[in-house]
């Protein structure tokens, strides 16, 4: 198969996003670069691949440069970026995290899993700039992929089992990105948290949901400066697809009902703070559902994920990821547990 594949963010490892980070690099760190090359080298290598980069502060490049061999590779200047959103956005993030703090706090909730509207920024930028340039070197040259992939580098080494392995390539997937080639496709992992919104590890996509692509940056930047704001709107005063739950408890199952699989109706849909828009995954549910222009989209089997992981990756660290899903998943129905059994009790 004709592939093209487009990578783009950090090379290397960043400081933890749940306090808020801006997405701090950690240079020395290239442990997920060299996992992800050697996962990507085994899923694609019998395929034919040309390769789009793009990549931060020249970190990594001429490792980039050597394992990848790309047609283009484009290093952005992340302080010269912050200094240009911040002019868009200007106090937006001091303001945002001042509303949440109060939020919670009259709620004596304490939750310092936040990601940084600027953090998410610098991810949507940098993937809107490799699509660019990969809709140039389409422009320039006759190659026509049969599928592109847009991923990351530190790919099947982070983020839960079922979304961080890019899966097995088969017949299924070429047929439906090669039926009716004037829509924009998209397949997808699925994963437990389909009523808030999409994964964003990888997607594998037509030529036409590249060109969807190559403005997603710029509608992230408007939907959280912009006045007219249907994503706003919609997640602020019910959000599509999705299931009403009690948001300070963080084990409440009602949001990973994923009703968009199963094509159920919510009785109550799910009303987010307007704190929330920089979520990652309810904006790409936005970008690619919700959106006037939609996506046809497609979404892979759970076990797919787990298979490609065995096939392609690091198996030892496949059964520690999946030990970890299991002990998780424990902890956190242990947890909904007690609190039911301390309201019952009292």
């Amino acid at each position: 198969m004709k592939i093209l594949l487009l990578l783009s963010g950090y090379t290397c490892k960043r400081v933890a996003w749940g306090q808020g980070d801006k997405g701090t690099p950690l240079p020395k760190n290239m442990e997920d670069f060299w996992i992800g090359r050697n996962y990507l080298k085994n899923l694609l290598k019998n395929h034919r691949v040309e390769t789009i980069c793009t990549l931060w502060d020249n970190l990594g490049i001429n490792e980039v440069k050597k394992e990848y061999k790309p047609k283009i590779c484009l290093s952005l200047d992340q302080n010269l970026f912050q200094d240009n959103l911040n002019l868009k956005l200007k106090d937006y993030e001091k303001q945002r995290i001042r509303k949440r703090n109060k939020w919670l706090s009259e709620r004596k909730v304490k939750n310092n899993l936040i990601g940084s509207s600027n953090r998410i920024a610098s991810q949507l930028f940098c993937r809107q700039m490799v699509c660019k340039k990969a809709l140039e070197f389409l422009n320039e040259s006759n190659y026509e992929p049969e599928l592109i992939i847009l991923t990351r580098y530190d790919i099947s080494s982070r983020g839960g089992v079922y979304v961080r392995n890019p899966c097995f390539l088969n017949n299924t997937i070429r047929n439906f990105l090669h039926q009716e080639k004037n829509q924009a496709k998209i397949i997808i992992p699925t994963f437990n948290q389909l009523n808030i919104g999409l994964p964003d590890m990888w997607f594998y996509m037509n030529v036409k949901g590249l060109q969807e692509f190559n403005s997603i940056y710029y509608e992230y930047v408007n939907s959280l400066s912009g006045k007219d704001n249907k994503y706003k709107k919609l997640l602020t005063e019910g959000w599509p697809n999705s299931e009403w739950f009690e948001y300070t408890n963080i084990s409440d199952k009602r949001q990973f009902s994923n009703l968009i699989l199963n094509n159920k109706k919510s009785k109550k849909l799910m009303k987010y703070e307007d704190w929330e828009l920089p979520n990652t995954h309810s904006f790409y549910k936005y970008f690619i559902i919700l959106r006037n222009t939609k996506f046809v989209i497609k979404f892979l089997p759970m076990n797919h994920s787990i298979i490609s992981m065995f096939i392609y990756g690091n198996k030892i660290l496949g059964i520690k990821s999946i030990i970890y899903e299991i002990y998780s998943s424990f902890r956190t129905n242990l947890s909904e547990l007690i609190k039911k059994f301390i309201c019952y009790i009292n």
